[in-house]
C-alpha cells in the first residue's frame, strides 16, 4: 500500500477520473446521497490517493484545503475507501496523512471539518471536538468538528 499526493494541475484526466469514480461510488451512490460532489473546489485542493501496490486505481481518497479566508482553519474532506478495502484502517491512514500534510503546510492553523454524525468518536480519536449542532447535509446528519493547534 502506498499513498500519493497530487495538486490539481498535476492530475491527468485518467487519474482524476479514477478519483471521482471512487468518490461518486462511495459518497453518492453507496450512501444514497445525491449531492453535488463536483463543487468547483477541486482545483484549490491537494488530493491524496491510496493505492494497493500494483493497482492502477485508488482504493482510498481525500482532499485537503489551506486556510479558509473567513475562519482561518484548514480542512479536509471527501474521504472515501473502496468497499473491498474497509476494515484495514485505511480511513485512519487517510485522516493521519491529511493531518500531517496540513501541519506541514500550515502549522499554525486549526483544522475544521464537516463530519457525518456517526463518525464523531472516530474523529474525536484524532483530537477533534464538536463545534456545531447537528445539521442535515443532503439527508445525512453532520456536525462541524475542530482540531485546535
Amino acid at each position: 500500500m502506498h499513498s500519493r499526493w497530487y495538486r490539481f494541475a498535476d492530475l491527468s484526466a485518467g487519474t482524476f477520473h479514477d478519483m471521482l469514480h471512487l468518490r461518486q461510488s462511495v459518497l453518492v451512490v453507496e450512501q444514497a446521497s445525491p449531492f453535488p460532489d463536483l463543487d468547483g473546489r477541486d482545483p484549490a485542493a491537494q488530493h491524496l490517493a491510496l493505492y494497493d501496490d500494483g493497482a492502477p486505481t485508488p482504493v482510498g481518497y481525500a482532499r485537503v484545503f489551506g486556510p479558509d479566508p473567513e475562519t482561518g482553519a484548514t480542512s479536509f474532506g471527501r474521504l472515501a475507501v473502496a468497499p473491498a478495502w474497509r476494515g484495514k484502517a485505511l480511513g485512519r491512514r487517510l485522516v493521519a496523512e491529511c493531518l500531517e500534510r496540513l501541519a506541514k503546510d500550515w502549522p499554525e492553523s486549526d483544522v475544521q471539518i464537516s463530519a457525518q454524525l456517526y463518525l464523531e468518536s472516530f474523529y474525536g480519536g484524532f483530537g477533534f471536538r464538536r463545534v456545531s449542532d447537528i445539521y442535515d447535509d443532503v439527508g445525512i446528519d453532520h456536525i462541524d468538528m475542530r482540531l485546535s493547534r
